[in-house]
């Protein structure tokens, strides 16, 4: 039977649906396989998607069904289809993070993350595109090509998540789950429109993920709306799932340094970003400057991912049998990656690597940094930080991405969520980072919630508006 609105659904109204027999989970996966055929293959070519399972994503829909036709269905997302990012193992499926490079390697057993999505119900469609080997915000992936933008085109949609994002604000799924390292998640996020959340660093499990840089690898799921996303958390950190509500007893240092930009079109995001602080000061979060002197050369000198990507790749694919490549270093001398990646690749692939001093030196200003950011929140009484996701709009296809300003989360692995704030006169999405002290995701979810419920809610992006049936 047809689900009303499906593209624009969450999940909890799916949720609904099902329990009342409007539709069956079966109908879910065929919305979800007819409007990937509509966008991914024919229509704009948004090229969100690396595989398609379409047959084993029917009959875990059958199961469901039945499940629920006996009145035990499994858990928090049974019966609603999803996506994974493509450096999630998937038991018999590829894990090729976006890279020709490793086409031919196939997972052995499930990720514990998608066990987890399973052991909830979830219907595993099939993989997301991504930002080649993650190591990337652009879409780039001699895989699939690039990913584009609903929002625009002829436009990055960010990555290294750019599918996950592309697909839930297509209207694919209302969930995929993507990873970050350096943005992963927040930057597609803000470029989509989206909701998404990065945890404290060890909340959630890594194993059978590919690496890029194992101290600052994290999982993120990308929804359309708050209550999918705290949802799918409590799915993906095993805990109980309680909806919170639109708490403002809250303070919230506003990082102003990092608001500025020469960039006209970054003065427009700084504009939008401070409106939308204003616009929650009304509902009576309080509002201070945090200052930190030299903040952004801080955490560059910090960031650990050139350190460890080749060393952790190729750890990961030595346990790994049928690998076709075993190191970064064969993947570059073979050219097995998009042309774009040659010079970043060459250049980790030589990298002097996690023995040397320097990086010693990085982790050891992973932890000052943290404990300095969280010991000056508590002297003055905030509860999180917040500052534009991005400075700089989405770039255009294949141009290099600046204005980044996602890096703080992951060198000191306190948890950040992206609050979608609205449009550009371009009409490009903009995004407000907040930052927590670690272990403190609820307050986040809190302070995403009752920007909820004043923002400007959720519909289809503009450039694919009318494309194929809802």
């Amino acid at each position: 039977m047809p689900v009303k609105n499906f593209t624009t659904a969450s999940i909890d109204s799916l949720i609904a649906g099902l329990d009342m027999g409007r539709w069956r989970a079966l109908d879910l996966v065929e919305a979800t396989l007819t409007r990937i055929g509509e966008l991914d293959t024919q229509g704009p070519m948004l090229r969100a998607v690396a595989y398609v399972f379409a047959g084993e994503a029917r009959d875990a829909a059958i199961a469901s069904d039945e499940r629920r036709r006996m009145g035990c269905p499994l858990g928090l997302l049974d019966g609603i289809p999803i996506l994974i990012k493509d450096n999630m193992d998937v038991a018999g499926w590829p894990t090729t993070a976006g890279s020709r490079a490793l086409i031919g390697l196939n997972a052995v057993q499930d990720a514990e993350i998608v066990s987890r999505l399973r052991h909830a119900g979830a219907v595993i469609v099939g993989k997301s595109a991504m930002h080649e080997l993650a190591a990337g915000i652009t879409g780039a992936s001699s895989l699939t090509g690039f990913a584009r933008n609903p929002y625009a085109l002829d436009r990055s949609p960010g990555g290294s998540s750019s599918g996950a994002a592309v697909a839930v604000a297509a209207g694919y799924v209302p969930l995929a789950i993507g990873s970050d390292t350096a943005g992963s998640v927040r930057i597609p996020a803000a470029f989509n429109h989206l909701y998404t959340l990065r945890a404290s660093r060890g909340s959630l499990p890594l194993d059978g993920i590919l690496p890029l840089s194992p101290t600052q690898d994290m999982l993120g799921p990308l929804t359309r709306y708050v209550s999918d996303l705290e949802r799918a958390f409590a799915v993906l950190s095993d805990q109980p799932y309680v909806a919170t509500e639109g708490n403002t007893d809250f303070s919230i240092g506003v990082l102003d340094a990092w608001f500025e930009d020469k960039q006209s079109s970054g003065s427009e995001i700084s504009a939008i970003a401070y409106r939308a602080i204003a616009r929650l000061e009304t509902l009576g979060v309080r509002r201070t400057p945090f200052e930190f002197t030299n903040l952004r050369e801080v955490v560059v000198r910090a960031n650990v991912i050139a350190y460890e990507f080749s060393t952790a790749l190729a750890a990961d694919l030595a346990k790994r049998s049928g690998s076709p490549v075993y190191s970064l270093k064969t993947i570059v001398e073979k050219g097995l990656h998009h042309e774009q990646m040659a010079t970043l690749l060459r250049n980790r692939a030589n990298h002097v690597g996690v023995d040397s001093p320097g990086y010693r030196q990085a982790r050891a200003r992973q932890d000052a940094l943290r404990k300095q950011i969280e010991s000056a929140m508590a002297d003055q009484g905030l509860n999180m930080l917040c500052y534009p996701t991005m400075r700089h709009p989405p770039t255009m296809l294949g141009g290099t991405q600046g204005g980044i300003n996602t890096l703080l989360a992951p060198v000191t692995g306190m948890p950040a969520i992206n609050l979608p704030i609205g449009l550009d006169s371009q009409g490009l999405p903009v995004g407000l980072e907040l930052l927590a002290r670690s272990g403190h995701e609820a307050v986040l979810l809190a302070a995403a919630r009752a920007w909820a419920e004043i923002g400007s809610g959720w519909s289809l992006p503009r450039a694919i508006r009318g494309q194929g049936a809802d």
